[in-house]
């Protein structure tokens, strides 16, 4: 069940960073998506395979019902692939999409936490990252692993993938904080 899970939370991610990409033009973030695909799609083969080796200590009905909610994921994957192709492919964005870009105060953004940054070893809590660049932690990526809405009390580590939301002010400060230009978040 914890690779259910896992591939629920990927697949609710994906469409978020999607449009993300979408909204701000962002392909590094829509290059992000493309590997959750990658993801979804190994985990998929995982639990489908789980569904069908188990079966004889379930019922039928509630194999098939994993195996139907596994297609029901990979829908939405699919669906934030569509979404990011267009952003991939530079496709010209509708303009009242872009009218919507112009407006908005508030960007998604991606940092890798380098060597010699303030922010290794320190928890999101303590960072206060909100109230000193305006910028919101909503994924982490470490190495493999992606960690969904992390608490405060997640240690960020050294080579850690943030993705942030907030005002491009913020996100420069930040931009040089996580690779160890700036020593201060003040």
């Amino acid at each position: 069940m914890d690779l259910f899970l896992e591939m629920k939370d990927t697949s609710e991610l994906m469409v978020d960073l999607a449009y993300s990409s979408l909204l701000y033009d962002n392909r590094e973030i829509a290059s992000e998506v493309e590997h959750l695909n990658d993801r979804i799609d190994e985990m998929s083969s995982q639990l489908q395979r789980f569904a069908i080796s188990d079966i004889s200590r379930r019922s039928t009905d509630a194999t098939l019902m994993l195996l139907k909610l596994c297609s029901y994921i990979n829908s939405i994957a699919d669906s934030a692939m569509t979404i990011v192709d267009v952003v991939l492919r530079d496709i010209e964005p509708h303009p009242i999409l872009k009218q919507s870009i112009k407006e908005s105060d508030v960007g998604i953004y991606r940092f890798e936490v380098r060597k010699g940054s303030i922010l290794v070893g320190k928890k999101l809590g303590e960072l206060r990252l909100a109230t000193e660049t305006g910028m919101w932690v909503f994924a982490i990526r470490r190495n493999v692993r992606w960690i969904y809405g992390p608490e405060e009390d997640e240690v960020i580590h050294r080579g850690d993938i943030l993705f942030v939301r907030g005002p491009e002010d913020g996100m420069r400060k930040l931009s040089l904080v996580a690779r160890g230009k700036l020593r201060s978040l003040q």
